[in-house]
């Protein structure tokens, strides 16, 4: 077990996996860990966990103006740009699919530019992944060929291989995004890499 190991697990679907995307890099390389970068369906992972995929439409109004609100300020107070998707949640599955696709047989993503490009895509520039075009071109702007990309991403291997890894993070108690885990111990949340960051420099929490 490497405690002085992060691994990041995310659905670019979640603006709060979007805020911590944007600091877990620069959080390793202060306390001298590695990192790796674990794509999962947060879809599949809320039903496995009995939860409505689509509950985020279905807050009460003060809640879900909270959530807008935090997200927000968040971002406002670590300074990287941010904007609501104004079609938000849109489906992520072919762009989860294609992630999956590039990762190893640890379902470990090297290719990080791709992740912060679509984030970026979603998060910042309201584009629209659930469209082929759309993500094909995003695809081609982070290096690769996207078409290419896209359809190795729709073989009934891939499309299964996202499936067993989205129920493996259920299983390992995963129930959200982003998850954090140094070595067994969990984390959820953008708001706790203060709690990741102690554990990694051998802190208890």
């Amino acid at each position: 077990m490497d405690l002085r190991h992060l691994e990041f697990h995310f659905d670019i679907v979640c603006p709060f996996a979007y805020l911590a995307s944007v600091q877990v890099e620069a959080l390793c390389e202060r306390v001298n860990a590695s990192l790796s970068w674990h794509p999962f369906l947060l879809g599949g992972v809320l039903q496995s966990t009995g939860r409505d995929p689509m509950f985020t439409t279905k807050l009460p109004p003060a809640k879900a103006r909270h959530n807008l609100l935090d997200a927000v300020r968040w971002a406002d107070y670590l300074g990287i740009p941010f904007a609501w998707h104004p079609r938000h949640p849109v489906r992520t599955l072919s762009a989860m699919r294609t992630l999956v696709a590039l990762a190893n047989e640890e379902n470990q993503i090297q290719d990080v530019r791709t992740i912060h490009a679509l984030y970026k895509a979603y998060w910042v520039d309201g584009l629209n992944l659930d469209q082929d075009d759309t993500l094909v071109t995003v695809l081609d702007q982070a290096g690769h060929d996207g078409h290419d990309l896209l359809t190795r991403s729709r073989t009934p291997e891939n499309k299964l291989r996202l499936r067993n890894v989205s129920d493996a993070a259920a299983e390992r108690g995963i129930f959200g995004a982003p998850a954090l885990f140094v070595g067994e111990q969990h984390f959820w949340g953008q708001d706790r890499l203060h709690f990741v960051e102690a554990t990694l420099q051998g802190s208890t929490t």
